[in-house]
């Protein structure tokens, strides 16, 4: 099995060296990192994280705690997500975990603390002036929020800029004529910032409440002429549902754009394209967006406990047109 000896035999710098670049104890220079990681990589050295903890390093160590990577059926977004943060802090020379959380969000952070298995949090699916950030903060522990939420101070964060987003695509069913708009939700209200944008714009919205599934959209699209005659233009914040919906309309006699003008403002762009028709969208780069994130929670550990700056990033995104949006007939 190779040795740390190994690893600085292959970089050519010292054992300390190496220990250094693993623990994070001490500043090195980013070239020597570099030389440290592929000799690492070459050499199949397998870092003892548990042990650099425990002799007061910082392990090159992320922890991503979310909460629902594995519900049934699971949003192709959140594979999305992970697979950001996981490439954005390997290109940094470090490692990450999934924590999947519980019932007990506090357990779970009180725990991940007293490991100090973890070099970094990056906390998803926050709720409202969520306990987890007060936590981490209090403690020191240099942490990211993939997302935000109401605390009362200031800390990390990567997000869609929502309101901006929805403004788009609000703004440009407008634009084609339509005022009568359904939003598709599941289990939660129409947004705050969506029903203002629209009163602005003298538009309408009326919820549309279903599961985020293709089965759910399937339902929607069998019931849409009946129930919603007077909607001309949907908003989906929904993925698999809309493209359920879209896939099945033909099939009971809905024709898009022809009959209902669709945007999604939530989905990945490979899933707007794999629909017929394919769906025009507010682009969201679910990937690229994770992966600063990533980078963000490497920077925020190397910059150390006391580091009292805090970044923010929000994304927007274009309008895509794949023409299921249209003028009002």
């Amino acid at each position: 099995m190779p040795t740390r000896a190994d690893v600085a035999k292959l970089a050519g710098v010292s054992e300390s060296t190496v220990s250094y670049v693993l623990s994070g104890k001490r500043p090195i220079s980013e070239a020597t990192k570099k030389r440290v990681q592929a000799a690492i990589d070459q050499a199949g050295y397998k870092s003892n994280y548990a042990a650099a903890a425990l002799a007061g390093g910082a392990p090159r160590m992320v922890t991503m705690m979310i909460s629902n990577l594995f519900t049934t059926p699971s949003s192709r977004i959140n594979g999305a997500l992970v697979d950001g943060i996981v490439d954005g802090v390997r290109e940094a020379g470090f490692h990450s975990v999934i924590w999947p959380v519980s019932n007990d969000d506090d357990a779970d952070v009180n725990l991940l603390i007293k490991s100090n298995f973890s070099g970094g949090v990056i906390l998803m699916n926050v709720k409202e002036n969520d306990q987890r950030v007060h936590l981490l903060n209090r403690e020191r522990v240099p942490f990211v929020v993939l997302g935000r939420t109401d605390v009362g101070f200031k800390y990390n964060y990567v997000d869609r800029d929502f309101e901006n987003v929805d403004r788009i695509a609000l703004s440009k069913l407008k634009e084609l004529g339509h005022t009568q708009i359904g939003v598709l939700v599941s289990d939660t209200p129409i947004p705050q910032h969506l029903m203002t944008e629209a009163s602005q714009l003298k538009m309408k919205l009326k919820a549309i409440d279903i599961p985020n599934s293709e089965a759910g959209g399937e339902e929607l699209a069998s019931i849409f002429k009946k129930e919603y005659r007077s909607i001309t233009g949907i908003v989906s914040l929904l993925d698999a549902a809309t493209i359920g919906f879209v896939n099945s309309a033909k099939e009971f006699g809905l024709s898009i754009p022809k009959d209902l003008s669709i945007i999604g403002v939530n989905m990945l762009e490979s899933q707007a394209e794999s629909t017929h028709p394919t769906i025009s969208t507010v682009t969201f780069d679910a990937y690229e967006m994770a992966k600063s994130c990533g980078k963000m929670m490497v920077e925020s550990i190397e910059a150390g406990k006391n580091n009292k700056k805090k970044r923010t990033e929000l994304w927007v995104g274009d309008f895509v047109d794949r023409g299921s949006a249209t003028h009002i007939q």
